[in-house]
């Protein structure tokens, strides 16, 4: 039997997950909750379908898959386009701007003006029209009701009690100036252009063998299932498709390096298994093996801030970290409360809207800190300590925040605790 969440509440309002559940609520206005992923609403981004015009798509066999992967019972449609209900369709997840909202009303057949769209775009509202090109969607051109959502800030929360040995002996190290192997850490799972340009980087200056580093490699869009010969085809379109945008973030010195990262196999930490997702872990023999992260996010040049769980780990595993993301993805970890370490590192990077040019400030600091001796660094660090222990208490009261929908659909969480953070 599916399991159904427990009925709570979202903005003031009723919150349902399934249409059982609306007997509990005696005929009042509800809101009713729909999680979407990628693959659910990709057509909704699909290049090939936004060039349809809108009379071709009605008879595109895609519309109809949406629409079983989106379900709606009738009942609740009718309730919504009467008024008495409105959709909750939590995207949060994910930090897509293009939203095709003409397409999501197709799929869905409610009004936009009917939706509430929880997003993982922190400044949703600056995503401009026509940024990305010929397509002019933009999350931002919307009647919905668009709303962040702190999920992947809870989902790190939620794994603090997990790790409470693990951040205790961290911060032990750092106070007893334990001097570390290597310098730092860079996890590069899912091949992003930025993240390319970024190891090519670390590649050409010799700092990848200071650090623990992970690249999952091209592997095509077979992904290893598509049988031997297969496979290769599409890993060899893959890395021609990637190898003609080499000069997208990066400068004519770093080409060979581009593209012997490129052709590189899958490289990890035998500790690590990155043919999966570690989204929901946090490798903490890694963490106590060097002295911070080197966070590549999910985006970089595309419009808007998406902070996923890269960017909140570091709180977590009491590190501090530069970051290679969007412009201004720092200075909105500031404005929900975290010290980014300014005292210690430069984040100059994060104001440079220009992607090549940040892309190198962000190099720049990165030699710097890797420049600093182990003594330095284990100075530093301990320097750091009562920041460190500030960021976590932080990240263990962002718990208590109103209205934050995260995917264990529980009812309530109860704070960890953690000893001696004020010690």
């Amino acid at each position: 039997m599916e399991y159904i969440p427990p009925r709570t509440t979202f903005l003031n309002e009723h919150l349902i997950y399934d249409v059982s559940q609306l007997d509990e609520i005696s005929g009042k206005s509800y809101l009713y909750y729909i999680r979407l992923t990628a693959h659910v609403m990709s057509p909704g981004f699909e290049r090939m379908v936004l060039l349809t015009d809108m009379e071709k798509r009605k008879t595109n066999p895609i519309l109809n898959t949406c629409r079983e992967q989106c379900n709606i019972p009738n009942s609740v449609r009718d309730d919504i386009n009467s008024g008495k209900a409105k959709l909750v369709l939590d995207y949060s997840a994910e930090g897509y701007w293009d939203i095709d909202w003409n397409w999501v009303s197709k799929i869905i057949e409610i009004d936009e003006d009917k939706i509430i769209w929880l997003t993982g775009i922190y400044n949703h509202k600056e995503c401009d029209v026509g940024v990305n090109y010929p397509y002019k969607v933009t999350i931002n051109k919307t009647s919905a009701k668009v709303k962040y959502n702190f999920l992947w800030e809870r989902i790190v929360y939620g794994l603090i009690s997990g790790y409470f040995e693990e951040i205790e002996k961290q911060l032990s190290l750092i106070g007893s100036l334990h001097k570390r192997p290597l310098m730092c850490i860079s996890y590069n799972r899912r091949p992003h252009l930025h993240r390319i340009a970024l190891l090519s980087k670390l590649l050409y200056h010799n700092e990848l063998d200071n650090m623990i580093w992970s690249w999952g490699g091209i592997l095509g869009d077979g992904g290893g299932m598509g049988g031997d010969f297969t496979d290769y085809v599409a890993r060899q379109q893959e890395i021609k498709d990637f190898s003609s945008s080499w000069g997208k973030f990066l400068h004519q010195k770093y080409r060979d390096s581009y593209d012997t990262i490129l052709q590189s196999p899958v490289h990890a930490d035998v500790t690590e298994d990155i043919s999966i997702n570690q989204a929901a872990n946090t490798n903490f023999s890694h963490v106590h093996n060097t002295y911070y992260q080197i966070i590549t996010e999910t985006f970089f040049a595309e419009p808007g801030v998406f902070l996923s769980e890269k960017s909140y780990k570091p709180f977590l595993a009491c590190q501090p970290f530069v970051l290679c993301g969007q412009h201004h993805t720092v200075d909105v970890l500031r404005q929900q409360g975290y010290d980014v370490y300014d005292k210690w590192i430069n984040h100059e990077y994060d104001t440079i809207l220009d992607n090549k040019d940040r892309m190198s400030v962000l190099m720049k600091e990165v030699l710097r800190l890797n420049s600093l001796s182990h003594e330095e660094w284990t100075k530093m660090l301990k320097e750091m300590l009562p920041t460190i222990k500030k960021n976590l208490k932080h990240l263990i009261d962002s718990g208590s925040k109103k209205d934050v929908l995260s995917f264990d659909y529980s009812e309530k969480v109860e704070n960890p605790t953690m000893p001696n953070l004020n010690a």
